[in-house]
């Protein structure tokens, strides 16, 4: 036996981030400064028809809202500036959209411009712009509404409520273009709106052929991260992570939580043992953190619905009892009921015993040379190993080769005629004689085993050898006039032909004998 540890995933593991299921473009600011929108999320939308003219900014992995890192700007010097020209929201007639910026507010960022998109046509403003006057963001929208008489007008959202500042807020602008009704949220929570019921009022739209460039960032102090544009309504509670949810009608709050999975991981040897778990975990109050671990000897693949899990519950005592060679293990996070923060994982590592197969068996020689019709005698040293000698035992192979062997012996009858392991324990045996004779019955005996013999536990390993469907072994009988080579192997009482033939030991060189043959005119 061999104690040994198998490292978990070491990547720092907590759970995803809130973000938008669709969209037309999301910056998580994971890829290069020079290409915001190469995230490294895995999200399926990256709009085409908005692309990136210039980036400048400042990559900050100390705070961030979503991913590993955000991007800091300070002031005119850094912006990023993108092409919405060939972008149907950004047209003349858009569908329903909704524009979205968390941002961290630095100590100057009190009077700020965010977002930009204006251009001025013979002397009149077009377009938006959202800033920060005295730390309260305000969307200004610059001859945008239609009128039936060829005019346009303009209206502003000037929220009532300061943006605080080092801390993350989410402002989020919904442009419902049919309604003509527009909407200022401040985390989730609605803090300004105008709409436009007048009957003159034909639509919403941008100047035609307008190729002024979305600047964001255009004159901040402070983080921004996860900026996103999308068709519709906020789509997401504007919380980090995944909220506590209650349900009115049935009175049941509930919280799903996110899982991290292993993939299924291996140890040298069969039958390997928990015997202790280390991780390094940070975890913030009134969050919770489950592990669950599974283990077989028999391979088993991610989906497997039938191998069950065992929650842990304490890292070195009452661990999971059962051997294994393949083990997996699965984390459920959940974040506090406000969706603030989250528990995380530094490192994860699991200690197991190995059960390491048995030496192979020492001095196997031939008792003496029998006579013809005598028994076909053996000895060996016994193994050190308690599972050789509890439960264990020896098999003897043969064959006409040294290296090729053609049967095995692995059972023999007892004194009540019940088919048995060998064990080297027979009349005149010894720690360093172990003995085992051979005769044509122990050959028949090993070639052809009955159905439903060794089926019980005990025996289990030399059960799993029968081949039930013919009944029959592979084998042969002993010739004269042909030299035999036998090799001997020694099992742990966890051999298993399925999913433990790793128990068993190497074979012995080999030592042969001849069978005389009497030769006739």
């Amino acid at each position: 036996m061999v104690q040994n540890s198998e490292p978990g995933k070491k990547n720092f593991l907590k759970p995803k981030e809130n973000t938008p299921k669709h969209g037309e473009l999301f910056f998580d600011f994971e890829g290069e400064v020079t290409e915001p929108q190469s995230s490294e999320t895995g999200l399926p939308f990256k709009s085409k028809s908005i692309s990136v003219v210039s980036s400048s900014y400042l990559v900050d992995d100390q705070s961030y809202f979503f991913g590993k890192r955000s991007a800091y700007f300070s002031g005119r010097r850094n912006q990023i500036h993108l092409s919405v020209s060939g972008n149907s929201l950004f047209g003349t007639h858009p569908d329903p959209f909704t524009i979205t910026i968390p941002i961290r507010l630095s100590e100057q960022g009190a009077g700020s411009v965010i977002l930009d998109r204006t251009v001025f046509v013979k002397g009149k403003k077009y377009g938006i712009s959202l800033e920060l006057n005295e730390s309260k963001p305000t969307l200004y929208v610059n001859n945008l509404l239609q009128k039936s008489d060829g005019r346009t007008t303009s209206f502003i959202l000037e929220s009532p409520v300061k943006i605080k500042r080092k801390t993350w807020e989410v402002i989020s602008i919904y442009f419902d273009t049919l309604n003509h009704r527009f909407v200022l949220y401040q985390n989730g929570t609605e803090t300004a709106e105008y709409e436009n019921n007048e009957a003159n009022t034909l639509g919403f739209g941008f100047p035609e052929n307008d190729s002024t460039p979305l600047v964001l960032g255009k004159s901040f102090y402070g983080n921004l991260d996860g900026f996103h544009i999308h068709k519709g309504e906020p789509e997401v509670q504007y919380t980090k992570f995944e909220p506590v949810r209650y349900d009115d009608e049935t009175k049941i709050g509930f919280m799903e939580g996110s899982t991290a999975l292993s993939p299924v991981l291996e140890t040298k040897y069969s039958n390997s043992s928990l015997t202790r778990i280390h991780w390094n975990v940070e975890q913030p109050k009134d969050t919770m953190l489950e592990l669950y671990f599974r283990g077989s000897n028999q391979k088993f693949v991610d989906s497997n619905t039938n191998l069950s899990w065992v929650r842990i519950k304490s890292l070195d005592k009452d661990l999971p009892k059962n051997k294994f060679k393949y083990y997996q293990w699965k984390l459920w996070f959940r974040s506090d009921p406000m969706g603030q923060s989250v528990p995380n994982i530094q490192s994860l590592s699991f200690e197991y015993m190995e059960q390491t197969p048995p030496d192979l068996p020492t001095r196997f020689r031939l008792d003496s040379n029998p006579m013809a019709g005598n028994p076909l005698c053996f000895l060996w040293n016994s193994n050190h190993e308690k599972e050789v000698q509890n439960g264990g035992g020896y098999i003897i192979h043969y064959g006409l080769l040294p290296n090729r062997m053609l049967g095995s012996i692995f059972v023999k009858k007892d004194k009540m005629g019940v088919l048995t392991k060998i064990d080297g324990n027979e009349e005149d045996s010894g720690f360093k004689n172990k003995r085992f004779c051979i005769t044509e019955e122990t050959l028949v005996n090993n070639i052809y085993i009955p159905e439903g013999e060794l089926a019980s536990d005990e025996f289990r390993p030399l059960a799993d050898q029968v081949d039930l469907s013919r009944k029959e072994k592979r084998g042969l009988l002993f010739q004269p006039g042909l030299t035999y080579y036998f090799r001997i192997s020694a099992y742990n009482r966890y051999l298993n032909e399925w999913d433990s033939k790793d128990q068993r030991s190497p074979l012995s060189s080999p030592i042969s004998f001849s069978f005389p043959k009497e030769v006739s005119n």
